[in-house]
């Protein structure tokens, strides 16, 4: 296994075709199915599956994709520190971000930020929301990215500021019958069985705290999925229904009805945390004041 063949299957991921996967990679398109065959064979998983018009993750690939981008994650962080040792006038700043938000988005919402501050560099690292607070109180992350259920914004020492938030949706299992469905409370899914992802990313701590909030009792499904791609296809198979974050469906997969919580949607919170005292450095000051004034007004314009 070598890092080319992680760029490779990530880059596939994200393009979902083997032809374009291979012009952003800069190399022939037999260059890069092999270097994933043979990926695929020392993992032992079939990453991707593959037809005549179609590329798309396997379930093996979804979970282990997560793993792939760590990888590639760690290796940039590791080249930023040697970058930061040879030249010490640039800042570093180290970002955690929860899976069920995504890098993608956080970046590109901070993207003007990178663009004016140059001498700025920042490092991205997927992790659970417990190791990124665990990272946070002892200096090894500057900011957090995750959902304020499973965050704590009271934390002495820290700054919190709301980065975003988005409608969760419901996804009936294939045994229920809401076809003509448009809109649901959570009284009105109480009977049905949810299938739930690894508490780890704040998925499942939120969705078990806005059930608990409106004491309405949430019933478990005794196994786990591995994904939120894996949530959706359970509920297609009928295993159990599912709850999630509006930008983690598929499109066209199954049916979605939007949680009515008191005539409003019921939404999902992101927050940002970052350590604030009298020896935070001007980096981190600078990010948390666009994040506050500045990052509103793009994700507004991102919706």
């Amino acid at each position: 296994m070598n890092l080319q063949q992680l760029r490779y299957a990530k880059a596939l991921a994200e393009c979902g075709s083997f032809v374009q996967a291979a012009n952003q990679c800069a190399v022939t398109q037999p260059t890069l199915s092999n270097a994933i065959a043979q990926l695929e064979s020392e993992l032992g998983h079939q990453l991707f599956a593959r037809t005549t018009r179609t590329v798309r993750l396997t379930e093996a690939g979804e979970y282990l994709l997560n793993g792939i981008a760590d990888v590639l994650r760690a290796q940039a962080a590791l080249l930023a520190q040697a970058r930061a040792l040879a030249h010490p006038e640039k800042k570093l700043l180290r970002v955690g971000v929860s899976p069920v938000i995504g890098v993608k988005f956080v970046d590109l919402v901070i993207e003007p930020f990178r663009h004016e501050n140059h001498d700025i560099e920042v490092i991205f690292r997927e992790l659970n929301l417990a190791e990124m607070i665990a990272l946070l109180k002892a200096g090894q992350l500057d900011f957090v990215f995750g959902p304020v259920e499973a965050t704590p914004t009271s934390l002495p020492g820290f700054g919190s500021a709301l980065f975003h938030e988005e409608p969760l949706v419901f996804v009936p299992s294939a045994k229920s019958n809401y076809a003509r469905t448009k809109s649901v409370t959570l009284k009105d899914i109480a009977d049905e069985t949810f299938v739930m992802v690894p508490d780890a990313c704040g998925l499942t701590q939120t969705t078990r705290a806005v059930f608990k909030r409106r004491r309405v009792k949430l019933n478990e499904y005794r196994g786990q999925a591995m994904s939120y791609g894996v949530l959706q296809e359970w509920a297609e198979l009928g295993i159990g229904s599912a709850i999630l974050p509006r930008s983690k469906l598929r499109a066209g997969r199954g049916q979605e009805i939007t949680i009515s919580d008191g005539g409003d949607a019921l939404q999902i919170h992101y927050r940002a945390l970052w350590r604030r005292d009298s020896s935070t450095p001007p980096a981190v000051k600078h990010l948390a004041s666009f994040l506050r004034d500045v990052a509103p007004s793009i994700i507004q314009g991102l919706a």
